[in-house]
């Protein structure tokens, strides 16, 4: 079975463009609360994000006409793209999104360490414990795989996990909201355009962190955590 969404007509009148609506399990009926819920361009890269609150309700405000796709993300519930919606001016529109639950699967042990390992890691890097550094996200496993699945290179991958990736005269790496930011491979800063040279299958957690300007870094299965720890200092400042 596959997500669905479904529009009720546009109401106009309104000072700005809306899409407001709610997410549901397509099993059960139940309401996912504190999904992440995200109004993306026509090229894939969100303009605008909110948490879905308690009873699985949320608003996302356009900011111009034009074409839009509605995701949703919620871990235990396959990642969600609705077709593209035509916005008009001063629109507003409700949406019903029912999406299938995905189980979690527990990789137990290995799973916790790898993570804590990861965590020590960039402790050190940053100098700080990274949960306290603006816009930090370590992403591994089963969600990573998953994006992985979609994707035919890198810059796609990235553009799963809400990371834009936007092609210029170089590729541009960034983090919602932010300018454009630097790429890390295994630690070490890497030229923007190079990301597509690296092999999508090797790469095994993607960190982002915003300081005084945005970070993207990708660790491969080349990377050893522990040795890197053990290391004399870190490869880059923070």
């Amino acid at each position: 079975m596959l997500a669905f969404v479904h529009f009720l007509s546009p109401l106009h009148g309104g000072a700005a463009q809306e899409i407001r609506g709610r997410a549901a399990d397509a099993s059960t009926g139940m309401l996912i609360a504190f999904a992440e819920v995200a109004l993306l361009d026509d090229d894939g890269l969100p303009v605008v994000a909110a948490i879905a609150d308690a009873e699985g309700r949320f608003v996302l405000k356009a900011p111009a006409s034009g074409e839009y796709y509605v995701a949703m993300r919620r871990l235990g519930y396959v990642a969600f793209r609705s077709p593209l919606i035509a916005v008009e001016d001063g629109a507003t529109y409700d949406v019903e999104l029912e999406v299938d639950p995905e189980p979690v699967p527990l990789r137990g042990l290995e799973v916790s360490v790898t993570n804590e390992t990861a965590v020590n890691w960039l402790r050190r890097e940053f100098g700080s414990h990274p949960n306290a550094l603006r816009g930090f996200r370590l992403i591994q496993g089963l969600r990573l795989e998953e994006a992985k699945s979609r994707s035919d290179d890198n810059t796609e991958m990235l553009r799963w996990l809400y990371i834009p990736v936007s092609h210029g005269l170089r590729v541009c790496v960034l983090s919602l909201f932010d300018t454009c930011g630097q790429l890390y491979v295994d630690g070490r800063w890497t030229p923007n355009e190079h990301i597509d040279r690296i092999e999508m299958e090797s790469v095994e957690a993607v960190v982002t962190v915003r300081g005084g300007a945005a970070r993207v870094y990708l660790f491969t299965s080349d990377f050893d955590w522990k040795k890197h720890w053990n290391s004399a200092g870190p490869s880059s400042s923070f």
